[in-house]
Order: C-alpha cells, then sequence, then structure tokens
C-alpha cells in the first residue's frame, strides 16, 4: 500500500493530525467561517488528497459560510433524495428524530449514489445536533482496497465494468421488500423507473487528483459486473466487500458539534453506525459535483 501518510509535518499552515496509516485526518488551526488564502487552502486540498477524510473540529458556520467553503471544492449539485434547507438549496438536511424507530438509512458500506452518471467527488457535513454518544460514522480506504490486492488479481479486475443502479433504494428491489425504513430526511417516494435506471463505470478507476488507482464498487448500488449474470458476479463482488471492509482499512469518526468533515466519495466509503437509537442527531451537507469515473 502506497505510504503517504506519515509525513503531516510537510503542512507549514495548517495542524494534520492523521488517525491511522490508511485514512482520515483531524485538522486543526484554521477558521472556516472566513475565505482561505490560496496557500491556506492548497495545503487543506493537499490533505484531502492524502487522507481522503479530513475534519475539522469547533467551526461554527452558518448556512452560508458553509456553502462558501464547500464551493471552494467545485459545483454544488443537488440530491433529488435529499431535503434542503430553507434558502439554500445546495444544502441538505440528515436528519434522525429520537422518536425514529425504523431502520437507519445508510448503515451499510456505500459511496453516495454510484449509479449517476458523474457521481459526487465528496461531501461536507457539518453537525449541527450530535447526541451526547454514538452516531459515529465509518469510513473505508478503496485506495487500500484495491492496493492490497494481489498484482495478478489487480490486472484481471482492471478491465471489468460494473453496473450500478438505486433499485434497492428506491426502485423496484425497494418497493418489492416491503420493508420499513426510516425516512427522516430521505425523500422515499421518489420514481420507481429512475430508480431501476442503470449506469455502467470502471471497477477500476483513476482518481483525477491525486492519480492513485482505486475500486468503484459498492454492495448499495453494484447489481452485477457488464456482462455477467448476477449469480455469475455474486462471488467476486463478495470478495471485494469483504476485502475492502477489513479493519486496516478503516477509521472511525466521532461527531461533536459545530465539526465540518469532508470525505472523497470517489475513493472512500462510508457508513452510518446507528448505536443512537432514541436520541436526535442532526447534520447539514453539501455535495460536489463529479466527473463521470474514468
Amino acid at each position: 500500500m502506497t505510504a503517504i501518510y506519515d509525513n503531516p509535518g510537510k503542512f507549514k499552515r495548517i495542524d494534520v493530525r492523521p488517525l491511522n496509516s490508511a485514512i482520515g485526518a483531524e485538522i486543526h488551526g484554521i477558521d472556516l467561517s472566513a475565505p482561505l488564502d490560496d496557500a491556506t487552502w492548497g495545503e487543506v486540498q493537499q490533505a484531502f488528497y492524502d487522507y481522503l477524510v479530513v475534519y475539522f473540529p469547533d467551526q461554527a458556520l452558518t448556512h452560508a459560510q458553509h456553502q462558501a467553503f464547500s464551493q471552494r471544492f467545485g459545483s454544488l449539485m443537488d440530491m433529488p433524495q435529499l431535503h434542503q434547507v430553507d434558502g439554500f438549496d445546495r444544502i441538505h438536511i440528515i436528519k434522525r428524530d429520537a422518536n425514529d424507530n425504523g431502520r437507519v438509512v445508510g448503515e451499510s458500506w456505500h459511496a453516495d449514489s454510484t449509479y449517476f452518471e458523474c457521481p459526487p467527488a465528496a461531501v461536507v457535513m457539518r453537525a449541527v445536533t450530535v447526541p451526547e454518544f454514538g452516531g459515529d460514522t465509518g469510513f473505508l480506504s478503496m485506495y487500500a482496497a484495491y492496493e492490497t490486492l494481489s498484482p495478478r488479481m489487480r490486472t484481471m479486475l482492471d478491465s471489468l465494468q460494473v453496473v450500478h443502479s438505486a433499485t434497492r433504494i428506491y426502485g423496484s428491489a425497494y418497493h418489492a421488500q416491503k420493508k420499513k425504513f426510516s425516512a427522516g430526511s430521505a425523500k422515499l417516494d421518489l420514481d420507481i423507473e429512475a430508480g431501476d435506471r442503470e449506469m455502467v463505470h470502471p471497477l477500476v478507476c483513476t482518481h483525477p487528483g491525486s492519480g492513485r488507482r482505486f475500486l468503484f464498487v459498492n454492495q448499495v448500488y453494484a447489481q452485477r459486473f457488464e456482462g455477467m449474470t448476477e449469480a455469475e458476479s455474486r462471488p467476486l463482488l463478495q470478495f471485494l466487500y469483504d476485502h475492502s471492509a477489513r479493519f486496516e482499512h478503516t477509521c472511525r469518526v466521532r461527531w461533536k458539534k459545530d465539526q465540518v468533515l469532508i470525505w472523497d466519495n470517489r475513493c472512500a466509503m462510508h457508513k452510518a453506525i446507528p448505536d443512537y437509537i432514541g436520541r436526535d442527531r442532526y447534520m447539514t451537507r453539501t455535495t460536489i459535483a463529479g466527473d463521470r469515473p474514468r
């Protein structure tokens, strides 16, 4: 696995504290409420490329400041399955009330909306209300998942394409389950036909910022390999899911009020940890538009 995480001292304007050698860092010495000069912004962007998940404690941002910081990473996109903040149509709500008792949305490892032609590049999340314990988010590195495979396996995977869709989220496969989900901040009355629409992406992609190769597959949206049946695809897909989720590829972030976090939606996956039932949790998020994976 490429060792680029062992030199946080290269940053001169921000204090970068890695969580481990695979993914994640906490950043201090910066105020996100004010515009960043180019040199400081360059270090924030480099830390984001290096660690995939970076977060900034004690940032009491307004919606406008949250939006302004997010726009440094790129254009903001709408997420039709999420409710918007009043007056800010590119800031969305991630909320679960104490009395919600359905399944927590997002508790499987996934990247957001990989069934889009151009999936999101990143997400910038701000913690507004957090429980006194629980409600953490897990992240894993798909760089590490790819780089720890054998050379022969990597060569074989490099040629494969994966079919993605949202059928299990709001398409016909979802409706066939007849299970109760806690909608919370999500809109579950979306178009079934749109949920069943399929999109093909490479299994192995190259990150446009870092130039590194990573696996682009997840059990929420991946249906099968292109040119194969679901039954033929299932064993290899399951191996990749299990391999990617090895503990040493992951980190766990504990949320605190006013914490701002950005994760790379291309080469990192995330999962909600549903250990705060009976407690309120409220976040706002912006979503950075991405290019088609290559």
